[in-house]
């Protein structure tokens, strides 16, 4: 078993050992909830709760959260809960309330579905209505100045641009396969060189929630993958390919963080009006607003490939899609 995965279920169990037995039988038996990190999420999220209960209704206060059983959780009244999310709402930000409801809401599904419970008293609590964020993104105009830079080291300062060459290679083929897939970069970094095939410009790589799937990129980042590869073969006397896809120049895993420093290094020289805002995310939205557009707004075929849960998710994209066109239809008729 990996080590976080390891840690993970240490914080779990240690949190679960404080909760009711009902709550164990939740965690590991609802089906739709593999990732060691949600089951730790929802831990959480119900701990609070039933700490609400003892705390704040007084039919519960003189039981403690073990003490608990599944019917006190069963006959809490819908006000009450509504309670505890507004509580939650002066204290967290709505996307977190949000989620803790969600969190809620599963387990009491799961104990209806089992018959263990009479309903599912969150279908009738009040929804929380996220504010929608405007996407931050890349146009391709944008795209194509900022591989510039990572490519030639345009406009970097000249004692960077003197040692850039070390680094050009590696980066080039790095931000061309952000661009070209959307990949997050967690997902990216975790790659090895025998995991891409570039004879048919694929890689095979383990999207978040534990996935498997194969992703396709241009022509243009195979040859700089194929580039930057040779020559890591070349440096490190590579015979063994489960070797990380990115390194640092000592051959060790590329971290996030350092694609962070990367992504406001060039982008600070080339396109300086968005240093503050673009980040090695908005390079995986710019990929969805690009993509989006080149595919005819085919939003399921987007949903594949930004590896979204939900079509709601993806849907973001759309909406910014159609308000951008709609911007630019004004542009056009104020330029008559």
């Amino acid at each position: 078993m990996p080590t976080n995965r390891i840690n993970y279920s240490d914080k779990i169990n240690a949190l679960l050992n404080e909760m009711p037995d009902f709550v164990s039988d939740f965690i590991y038996n609802f089906g739709r909830v593999e990732n060691y990190a949600t089951k730790l999420e929802y831990c959480r999220d119900i701990k609070i709760y039933l700490e609400y209960l003892i705390n704040f209704l007084p039919q519960y206060s003189e039981k403690s959260i073990k003490g608990l059983t599944i019917d006190d959780v069963a006959s809490v009244e819908i006000l009450d809960i509504n309670r505890f999310l507004t509580t939650l709402s002066g204290n967290h930000k709505e996307s977190t309330v949000k989620r803790k409801r969600a969190s809620l809401s599963s387990m009491y599904g799961f104990f209806v579905a089992t018959g263990k419970m009479p309903r599912n008293p969150i279908a009738a609590t009040k929804t929380i209505k996220i504010p929608e964020k405007d996407v931050i993104y890349l146009t391709n105009d944008e795209q194509r100045i900022l591989l510039d830079t990572v490519r030639h080291g345009t406009k970097l300062h000249e004692s960077v641009a003197k040692v850039h060459y070390i680094y050009a290679d590696r980066d080039s083929a790095m931000f061309l396969l952000l661009l070209d897939t959307g990949l997050r970069v967690s997902e990216m970094l975790d790659t090895d060189i025998i995991d891409y095939n570039l004879d048919d410009c694929s890689v095979v790589v383990t999207r978040k929630g534990g996935d498997t799937q194969i992703v396709y990129f241009s022509d243009e980042c195979r040859d700089y993958l194929d580039i930057y590869f040779s020559s890591q073969k070349a440096k490190y006397g590579i015979n063994n390919l489960k070797f990380p896809a990115f390194t640092t120049s000592t051959g060790n895993r590329l971290g996030v963080r350092a694609v962070e420093i990367l992504v406001k290094k060039y982008v600070s020289v080339c396109l300086p009006e968005k240093a503050r805002i673009i980040s090695p995310h908005k390079l995986r939205s710019s990929f969805a607003m690009s993509f989006y557009a080149a595919s005819n707004n085919n939003i399921l075929l987007l949903k594949k490939k930004m590896n979204h849960k939900s079509i709601q998710t993806t849907n973001i994209y759309a909406k910014a899609s159609d308000t951008a066109m709609k911007d630019s239809r004004s542009l056009l008729q104020g330029l008559r």
